[in-house]
């Protein structure tokens, strides 16, 4: 909401003609205020999921301290790190054979829009061997 406060001085300048600012003048200033901030949450957001996907994919997941900090920033955001293969939708299929499936990559979902940020990438894997993500 702060971007939004800070976008809108610029945004009624632009609208301003003379020195009175007409009633749809306001309304349009506020909106693009709106989406131009929600255009930068996403670009942010999409590019905090690019980067906790490349960390959560090494064996450590980037080490306690950096996924701890990772999984704050996320819940700040209202991101949602997608580990679980059940969740079919927010995953691709890349590679391998199997009835069963290891993630290779989490999917992010942005718990505000509901949409899909960054798509998980799922293997095939054979039904004796055990997937990211299942309990032991």
């Amino acid at each position: 909401m702060q971007g939004v406060v800070e976008r809108i001085p610029a945004a009624l300048a632009a609208a301003t003609v003379g020195d009175a600012v007409p009633a749809t003048g306001l309304n349009v200033a506020v909106r693009k205020a709106v989406l131009d901030e929600f255009r930068t949450r996403t670009q942010f957001a999409g590019r905090l999921a690019e980067i906790d996907a490349l960390l959560w994919a090494q064996p450590d997941h980037g080490g306690e301290l950096v996924n701890g900090s990772l999984e704050d920033h996320l819940r700040q955001l209202r991101l949602r790190r997608v580990t679980e293969p059940e969740e079919e939708g927010q995953f691709v299929v890349t590679e391998g054979e199997g009835d069963r499936f290891e993630v290779l990559r989490p999917a992010y979902v942005d718990e505000l829009t509901g949409k899909v940020l960054l798509s998980g990438h799922l293997r095939r894997v054979p039904a004796g061997d055990s997937f990211v993500g299942e309990e032991e």
